[in-house]
């Protein structure tokens, strides 16, 4: 294997400024770069990147944990922050925690250890020990999903409460006089707890009552299972909305099973624009959330902390748009 005495031989120069042209110095001539990256390629010499790194500090990984990679979201705001950080000359190392509370702790401590520069961690809870991990990380993480202000920890989030708020006056406007809503786990601040509320408040100003609070997890199962169940029990239920489109699919099909017309007899709303909502039978009314920006986000607030910039906590409020299809 060539070694770096080798490619100095051949290029007729020292090892030192074989090195700084391999790292990419300034005070190198460009008629010299050019001499030295050939006798490379002719040697075959391969960086050292280990050793590489350990000299500048620097190992240009990114972590990113996820909470799921079969999720629309997820792979949505991966494409996002990857496009960010290839610009920037990063890579990333994924880490699936399959929703396991645990191996989020654990993909904290592990992403340390590996020496990353920065961590992006797509939440769907903030607990004590949660946050006591974020904060005791040696390098610095940016939350997408959940708010870690109360923290001072830096975060891209959805405006949630403000998109149930919308989902009742969608609905009210539709004609719905009992509505109900089917959520996840209550420990899901954003997904769950802020979308039920602005949902309450909605409902609230048009002096109606919400019909039940659901809790259910991401899957379409779940929404067909908690949609059988609720209908059973309030069989007047008219309106219908779904923490995300998943939930919502599952629901839809629990609804025509029992022979409801969904779109004219309950209106059914989902958040999220998954890509099935579109093809589904009758296409899903629902909300798009912008989760490649989101990840683009994320992925220029942690550039800008591993750099040593923007040191205070800051909090990015990503907007939504109104999907009009045929269930609502």
């Amino acid at each position: 294997m060539a070694s770096l005495h080798d490619v100095a031989r051949l290029s007729g120069v020292s090892k030192s400024t074989v090195s700084r042209v391999i790292n990419n110095e300034y005070g190198v001539k460009e008629s010299t770069k050019i001499k030295v990256l050939k006798a490379v390629e002719e040697c075959g010499y391969v960086v050292n990147q280990v050793a590489k790194d350990l000299k500048s500090q620097k190992t240009n990984l990114v972590g990113v944990i996820v909470p799921r990679v079969s999720s629309h979201a997820t792979a949505q705001g991966v494409d996002g922050l990857t496009a960010i950080f290839e610009q920037a000359g990063k890579h990333v190392l994924l880490a699936n925690t399959h929703q396991v509370h645990e191996k989020e702790l654990e993909y904290i401590q592990i992403f340390n250890q590996k020496r990353v520069e920065g961590i992006i961690f797509y939440a769907t809870h903030l607990d004590a020990p949660l946050v006591k991990a974020i904060q005791s990380s040696q390098v610095p993480v940016v939350l997408v999903g959940q708010d870690g202000s109360l923290y001072n920890i830096p975060s891209v989030v959805h405006d949630d409460s403000r998109v149930g708020y919308e989902a009742g006056n969608r609905l009210v406007a539709a004609g719905c006089k009992q509505i109900g809503f089917i959520g996840v786990q209550s420990d899901d601040i954003a997904v769950d707890v802020q979308r039920s509320q602005g949902l309450e408040q909605s409902l609230s100003f048009h002096h109606q009552p919400l019909l039940f609070h659901a809790h259910g997890d991401f899957s379409i199962e779940s929404g067909y299972r908690l949609a059988k169940e609720q209908l059973k029990a309030h069989p007047k239920l008219d309106g219908l909305f779904c923490a995300t489109d998943r939930l919502a699919l599952g629901a839809i099909r629990a609804l025509q099973e029992q022979g409801v017309k969904v779109g004219t007899q309950i209106k059914v709303l989902g958040v999220g624009n998954d890509e099935l909502s579109s093809v589904s039978t009758p296409s899903l009314s629902t909300f798009n959330y912008a989760f490649d920006k989101a990840g683009e986000n994320a992925a220029k607030m942690l550039l800008e902390r591993i750099a040593g910039k923007g040191q205070e906590m800051s909090k990015v409020v990503l907007t939504f748009q109104s999907i009009d299809r045929e269930t609502c």
